[in-house]
């Protein structure tokens, strides 16, 4: 895999995934509606059903993906603060009032 999605990428693609289930619903409603209109009920049934099933999919993994999109989001900020104490290691520069001896050296 060459290409990680950003956080921003991920919640446009939750996003994606609460439109189709929108749209699936709306799609089932209206398919099961027009077969009871012609009598076929327990096919109208079997249709809501699948529709509805296919929708709480779509909705779980818009779930899922929002979670893992603030996940990345929060590696991505500890990404960047570890990259400046990095930078701030590799400089010699310590802060204010660190003494010389650093105490998890030994562990």
């Amino acid at each position: 895999m060459d290409h990680l999605p950003s956080p921003r990428e991920l919640h446009i693609a939750a996003r994606a995934c609460v439109l189709l289930a929108y749209a699936t619903g709306l799609g089932g409603i209206a398919a099961g509606t027009w077969l009871l209109r012609e009598g076929e009920w327990p096919m109208a049934i079997v249709l809501w059903l699948v529709t509805f099933a296919v929708g709480a999919t779509l909705m779980g993994m818009s779930l899922l993906i929002r979670a893992l999109s603030g996940v990345a989001s929060q590696l991505s900020r500890l990404e960047s603060d570890l990259r400046v104490l990095a930078d701030e290691r590799t400089q010699g520069s310590r802060p204010p009032g660190a003494s010389d001896r650093d105490p998890w050296l030994r562990h």
